[in-house]
């Protein structure tokens, strides 16, 4: 694909003139359950029944925003004997999928235990079984960190890869205990957890003018150096002498996190006193993309599996070339789709991270001359600076999940009744 003609970008999900195909209305359905229950979240068994009671967002299945409150009421629907205990928890795993390249290929399933919250709603007393009936309120809250750990609780979340798979899943279950080789009552029932984030600082709209003189006066800003790859059987000191070599450098601003689909500004700075023609050749070979890089741990965490998306290209235009020997270009480029990018990561296990990439070639008629390049991580949150407050005014305290993360592939996997 020629420069003149990039390849276009593509996206894991469905944009306005696009339809996902599919067999049927997928609905994850507990056994005895019909569909219209579903879209009132009652969720049945032959002896339980669970009602939920999310606000209605229009999700396929009850969605949770941050430190959401899961309440409902569990009933039964015919009275329970010889019952030890009734309990209901949530529950969050991570599940992660991997074929081994073997003579066989051999599935390896490895499973994270993220979270684990339990409500008793009754106990027998000690050596006696009792008969449980009638209606059960319940409630509980997805906590900020996973369970034991300092990592922020990650969304519920699918990523399908070459050979590996990685899905992180939360339900709420509920256990009848009864005494004996009577049956154990269970019923799961999925939700989805979608905790939107914001920038902790305001955004910088735009990259001071006075950065082109002097960028280490602005706190706002910071730079970072392109470091020089050169084409391999270079010898490197032969060809040139450091001081012929350009200097440039990348502003942006210090926070590094903005809101997706905000607009991200940038600044480039590309010095060449000895070569002042050089600077503006190089200006017109600059290309800036904004990546989200997903990765999986495997084999115990001994290898890593990763895949890159790229979900931007910056808009880059000279600025000013007045100085001999210097290029100063503003660029721009969009974080993504507003309320569809989250950076997060569970520490050896799972990761969703933005980079900015930057490479600079030569020029085609320039022999033995670098590629300049560098990568910045940053951080992209669901939502701008500032809206929280008006939002929870607006829900009454009831924190609005991120429906942006809501993955349409999985609602393409047939649903089986529990």
């Amino acid at each position: 694909m020629s420069s003149s003609s990039p390849a276009p970008l593509y996206s894991e999900r469905p944009g306005a003139s696009e339809r996902i195909l599919q067999t049927g209305h997928c609905l994850c359905i507990a056994g005895g359950s019909s569909a219209a229950d579903a879209q009132k979240f009652i969720y049945k068994s032959d002896n339980l029944e669970v009602q939920l009671h999310p606000p209605r967002w229009g999700s396929t299945l009850p969605a949770y925003g941050l430190e959401g409150i899961v309440d409902g009421v569990l009933t039964f629907r015919q009275p329970c004997t010889h019952v030890l205990e009734v309990s209901v928890s949530l529950q969050g795993t991570l599940t992660t999928s991997a074929s081994q390249h073997a003579s066989i290929a051999v599935p390896g399933i490895n499973k994270v235990a993220l979270l684990n919250q339990k409500v008793t709603l009754f106990t027998a007393p000690p050596g006696s079984t009792a008969t449980v009936e009638g209606e059960h309120p319940f409630a509980l809250y997805f906590p900020r960190c996973v369970d034991g750990g300092t990592d922020a609780l990650p969304p519920s979340y699918t990523v399908f890869q070459p050979g590996v798979s990685t899905e992180i899943t939360y339900q709420v279950r509920v256990d009848v205990v009864r005494k004996g080789l009577r049956r154990h009552e269970k019923l799961p029932i999925p939700v989805l957890y979608l905790p939107k984030s914001r920038p902790k600082v305001p955004p910088l709209d735009r990259i001071p003018w006075s950065v082109r003189v002097d960028s280490s006066r602005d706190e706002r800003v910071t730079d970072t150096p392109l470091e020089p790859t050169w084409p391999k059987g270079c010898d490197v000191n032969s060809q040139h002498q450091p001081e012929d070599l350009p200097v440039i450098t990348l502003t942006m601003p210090t926070s590094k996190c903005f809101a997706s689909g905000d607009t991200i500004p940038l600044s480039l700075k590309i010095e060449c006193p000895r070569s002042p023609a050089l600077a503006k050749l190089l200006s017109h070979n600059a290309h800036l993309h904004l990546v989200k890089r997903q990765k999986a741990w495997i084999s115990l965490g001994r290898q890593v599996s990763v895949r890159e998306q790229q979900l931007g290209r910056a808009e880059v235009y000279l600025a000013d070339d007045s100085r001999e020997g210097t290029a100063y270009l503003r660029m721009e480029v969009q974080a993504g789709e507003a309320g569809r990018e989250c950076s997060w990561r569970v520490e050896g296990a799972v990761s969703v991270e933005h980079v900015i990439r930057l490479v600079i070639h030569p020029p085609e008629h320039v022999k033995n001359f670098p590629t300049y390049r560098c990568e910045v991580p940053v951080t992209l949150t669901t939502d701008q600076y500032g809206t929280l407050q008006s939002e929870l005014l607006a829900m009454s305290g009831v924190p609005f999940p991120a429906l942006g993360l809501s993955d349409p592939s999985r609602y393409l996997r047939t649903a089986r009744p529990y």
